[in-house]
């Protein structure tokens, strides 16, 4: 298994660092005058040397208006940015893609933070709030990503 940092890109989003099966860490999106600050974000990666930094894919969402899908997206656009620039490696997942692998399509956001507390029990604090969801997401985004390269691994051998 890597090193992986999991990310939530809303501006209320997070990073979760997951090594070797053990959530290690998560830490609120570094933002500055209301956008992610790309060069903090950097300095994260540089920090956690990161194997594989994994995003959730985002899609304009009509219903949240213009505005909030136009900051999504340069928020996603930033932290691919720095990623890429770090020569990071990178991928995106659907946000159906890393639900449904754990257990979580259709439901709310409330439901990732309970699992995340299950899975997590030592950093429950993290994800005590309703506010908090973005850090639970961010580090199951992380576990989703663990799961589907073990998988992948064992279907290769």
């Amino acid at each position: 298994m890597v090193r992986i940092v999991g990310i939530d890109p809303g501006i209320n989003g997070a990073c979760a660092v997951y090594d070797h099966g053990t959530l290690e860490s998560v830490h609120d999106m570094p933002v500055l005058d209301g956008q992610v600050d790309g060069g903090a974000l950097g300095k994260l990666f540089e920090e956690w040397l990161p194997d594989m930094i994994v995003v959730e894919r985002v899609q304009p969402m009509p219903r949240n208006g213009s505005i909030a899908s136009f900051s999504l997206g340069m928020n996603f656009g930033v932290i691919l940015g720095v990623a890429t620039a770090l020569s990071h490696p990178l991928i995106t997942l659907r946000p159906s893609d890393w639900k449904r692998r754990m257990g979580l399509l259709k439901k709310p956001k409330e439901a990732s933070r309970r699992l995340a507390i299950e899975l997590w029990p030592v950093h429950a604090p993290m994800f005590r709030l309703v506010k908090h969801d973005g850090r639970a997401e961010a580090a199951l985004i992380a576990r989703a990503y663990a799961f589907q390269a073990i998988h992948e691994e064992n279907s290769h051998q």
